[in-house]
């Protein structure tokens, strides 16, 4: 297959990082907006405060993370597990402030039933370190549920599912299947909505299931590691050129693929959108990142700050 040469993509990686665009042509169009999180650069992530502001706003397409409890019973949540640096245990009648979590702390949520997590653990009251300026908002988990009731009246609200299928902590694609195609066909919502996972076989079954629009999330960050430090070893480690990329959507059964802004190279994702193949960047926050990428070759920029964006 071919690569791009190392000189080259050196290159095209710091224009990325120093958001120049490197003289590149503007692409024509614009991109579709997508709110990270729910827009959790203003609100706690994947909460209903952020949900409710994001659809007061307008934006174009509400990006979520979707896990399932014991009960199979789909929450909003990042992560398969309780987050220790954003959520709290319930506090008490007699407790001065919530008690937190052991940090190092991994509680996967498919132990808990949804009734155990409404009642034993608030999120987004303690503030997020890597949005400080955010409001606290300490409230239960926000259902999937409650979250397409609350889309009524919006139908040009675009969905984005970000499934969280994780092999270690969660049930399996079929049981995400299940529990999601079910819930969402029932609701007969006229809303589009498509979904991204950084597995393959996930993507696979749901599109088995129904058509359905699905990304293909690249890389897949360590949560344990600094992101951008990962995201840039990555790239230079695999030096990924335009075919591995279209090959890797391919390969996962995707209509396209979402790339980390940090590795992402403008003439590559030109190249895999003229595959026939859709296009994102995820997630630059900066309005002087934000004003270059609206110019890229992308159907999807997802961002914290859809208000920062010159294309909003």
């Amino acid at each position: 297959m071919t690569l791009l040469p190392w000189t080259r993509r050196a290159g095209l990686l710091a224009c990325v990082l120093l958001a120049s665009g490197c003289g590149f042509l503007d692409a024509p169009g614009t991109p579709r907006l997508v709110a990270h999180r729910s827009g959790s650069g203003n609100y706690p992530e994947n909460s209903r405060s952020a949900i409710a502001a994001a659809l007061r706003a307008g934006y174009p397409t509400i990006e979520v993370d979707v896990v399932l409890t014991r009960d199979r019973i789909p929450i909003l949540s990042h992560d398969p597990w309780i987050d220790p640096v954003l959520c709290s245990y319930a506090q008490g009648p007699d407790e001065a402030e919530p008690r937190r979590l052991p940090l190092d702390s991994r509680m996967p949520i498919r132990d808990f039933t949804l009734e155990e997590l409404q009642r034993d653990f608030r999120c987004g009251g303690l503030g997020d370190p890597a949005n400080p300026d955010a409001v606290r908002v300490a409230d239960t988990y926000l259902t999937f549920d409650e979250l397409l009731e609350r889309v009524k009246g919006h139908p040009d609200s675009v969905l984005h599912l970000d499934i969280k299928e994780n092999p270690a902590y969660t049930e399996g694609p079929d049981v995400f299947a299940d529990e999601i195609l079910g819930r969402w066909n029932a609701a007969a919502l006229p809303n589009r909505f498509y979904i991204t996972s950084t597995r393959g076989d996930l993507l696979k079954t749901f599109k088995a299931r129904q058509p359905m629009e699905a990304l293909l999330i690249w890389p897949e960050f360590d949560k344990d590691r600094n992101s951008t430090l990962t995201a840039v070893g990555n790239e230079l480690r695999r030096k990924v050129g335009v075919q591995e990329l279209i090959q890797l959507a391919r390969d996962a059964g995707a209509d396209g693929i979402a790339v980390a802004y940090q590795v992402a190279d403008r003439a590559a994702l030109e190249s895999v959108r003229d595959a026939g193949l859709r296009t994102a960047i995820w997630t630059p926050n900066t309005e002087s990142q934000l004003s270059v990428f609206c110019r890229w070759p992308l159907d999807y920029l997802i961002t914290d700050y859809v208000e920062r964006a010159p294309c909003r």
